[in-house]
């Protein structure tokens, strides 16, 4: 069965390596907050302290007062070594008042337990060895084989002789063997003294299935936790897994720092192995709460114990610390040419979007005055298209005109050689002499004008009226097309300004083509300055 429990193990840590280093990840991340927040713990802890305190000053008896320094000690003799040894004094004291043997036995030992946590081994054999052995229940015999095996791993521990180091191993090997006479199997500690023991054998595989065991079983509260994870710790340390060795230490850890303990050795175990794989940042700040909790504790020896090691992490972070300013230096170095780089670099974009910027400013006006010449162009094209068509439109009218003028030329000497064969004269002087003949020439002229302008121009009488008074618009009477105002405007628009070439056009006399034009602007709507540039502006062609 122990063969199959270990295999299992094995196989675990082979098969979930990668798992398991992310839980070593997850263990140390929450180890890192609870060493941050370890105040809260430590409110708790006087809490309870207080409510214990509070409850011996009502006491009503020594016997009860007995019991409350009792459970006090068992707060204050891993969390303050001055406070637990004043304690004990006082509890001795109180046995003393009830003159009970067996209660002034248990409180020496608790003085002993005080002695042995502040380094004081020969104050600590004295007084267990000057004790009554008369007492053997298994409280007391547990209690003070404990104190012994405590006593002998310890000067085991920094026994400097070998021969010496190997006595107190089998001195603490006995009182192994004694704890285990006296206590049960279903008591946390009957499996913890025997994992050490099998392990003292170098039995690991049976010591870490009793570990694993004992760690299912009773890892319940902080302080069962912390002890039952520390014991796996050291087996795994003995098997040579450092990880999983990392992992416990890491349980331990929190077992203790949550339950508020002070007198510990896992966290700086721990620390001292982050050291050795490089976590320099991590093993200065575990270190460093190590030692505060021991001076905290006063446990001396706790003390001594990191001090060995402090100096040489403290050195290293130091070291890391001032490799990371000279990296942070180097950073800043390259981080102020890139700024600078940069400036330069905005800088000349700045330059280049303001040039851009007044490039764009040039176009927009060349754009503008691109369209500005585009519409005077549109606007010339329209009026040379206009002009072309009104001279095309009279040219043809003017050939026409002339044909017809030499047609009736034509029948004119025709008629009058007749008449001058006949012996006619008298009537051909009469018919020469009369005006009628130019007078209907003339409005036969005037009505092809108005008849060709209005083609071009067929809103020409509205607009110019459009333009005068409402009162004062200019209508043909009926049978005309324009009056001799309108026509006269008419020219205009065609672009003949000038009165006298107005006058001569329409045969007019130049002061009624005046006459006219003064009178119609009289009648304008508009300043007398505006009134010809809007006439000009009248009508369209129809192409």
């Amino acid at each position: 069965m122990r063969k199959i429990v270990v295999f299992c193990f094995l196989l675990t840590l082979i098969t979930t390596s990668v798992s398991g280093r992310n839980m070593i990840d997850s263990l140390l991340l929450k180890l890192d907050e609870v060493v941050a927040d370890r105040g809260v713990f430590l409110q708790e802890k006087e809490q309870q302290i207080a409510e214990i305190k509070e409850k011996q000053k009502k006491a009503s008896s020594n016997e009860e007062r007995y019991g409350l320094y009792g459970e006090l000690f068992e707060v204050y003799k891993n969390y303050q070594m001055d406070s637990a040894l004043f304690v004990a004094n006082a509890r001795i004291k109180t046995a003393e008042m009830i003159d009970n043997p067996r209660y002034q036995l248990i409180s020496s030992m608790n003085l002993a337990e005080v002695m042995i946590g502040t380094g004081m081994y020969k104050e600590a054999f004295d007084l267990l060895d000057n004790q009554s052995r008369e007492i053997q229940t298994i409280d007391v015999l547990t209690y003070r084989y404990h104190l012994y095996h405590s006593l002998y791993v310890l000067m085991m521990d920094y026994s400097i002789s070998e021969k010496q180091k190997e006595e107190y191993k089998q001195l603490s090997v006995q009182y192994k063997d004694s704890i285990l006479s006296v206590l049960s199997d279903d008591q946390i500690g009957w499996h913890m003294v025997s994992t050490t023991r099998l392990l003292a054998e170098n039995r690991t595989e049976e010591a870490l299935e009793m570990g694993l065991a004992c760690y299912s079983r009773f890892g319940v509260s902080n302080q069962s936790i912390a002890m039952s994870a520390y014991t796996l710790a050291e087996v795994c340390r003995q098997m040579g897994n450092r990880e999983e060795e990392k992992k416990y230490l890491a349980i331990s850890a929190l077992g203790d720092l949550r339950g508020a303990v002070k007198e510990y050795i896992s966290l700086r175990d721990l620390a001292l192995m982050l050291y050795e794989d490089g976590d320099i940042a991590r093993a200065y700040d575990y270190t460093k709460c190590a030692m505060e909790d021991a001076i905290f504790c006063n446990a001396r020896l706790r003390a001594l114990e990191i001090s060995q090691i402090l100096p040489i992490i403290n050195e290293s972070y130091d070291l890391k610390m001032q490799r990371e300013k000279d990296r942070l230096a180097s950073l800043l170095g390259v981080i102020s040419l890139l700024s600078l780089f940069l400036m330069g670099a905005l800088l000349y974009i700045y330059k280049q979007l303001k040039a851009l910027s007044v490039t764009r400013k040039r176009l927009k006006q060349s754009n503008s005055d691109l369209e500005i010449f585009n519409a005077n162009l549109n606007k010339l094209n329209r009026e040379l298209s206009e002009s072309n068509l009104v001279k095309e439109e009279y040219i043809g009218y003017v050939f026409s005109m002339c044909s017809a003028y030499i047609d009736k030329m034509e029948d004119f000497r025709k008629k009058t050689n007749r008449k001058l064969r006949a012996g006619q004269i008298e009537e051909l002087l009469r018919n020469t002499s009369s005006s009628s003949l130019v007078s209907d020439e003339l409005k036969e002229f005037h009505l092809s004008f108005d008849t060709i302008f209005l083609k071009l121009y067929p809103t020409f009488i509205d607009e110019f009226n459009s333009l005068l008074l409402p009162e004062e618009a200019v209508v043909p009477r009926e049978g005309d097309l324009l009056t001799p105002e309108l026509r006269i405007f008419a020219l205009v628009r065609l672009g003949i300004s000038d009165s006298a070439k107005i006058a001569d056009f329409l045969h007019y006399s130049t002061q009624t083509v005046y006459n006219y034009r003064l009178k119609v602007r009289n009648k304008s709507r508009l300043p007398k300055d505006e009134f010809s540039d809007a006439v000009n502006r009248i009508g369209r062609i129809v192409m």
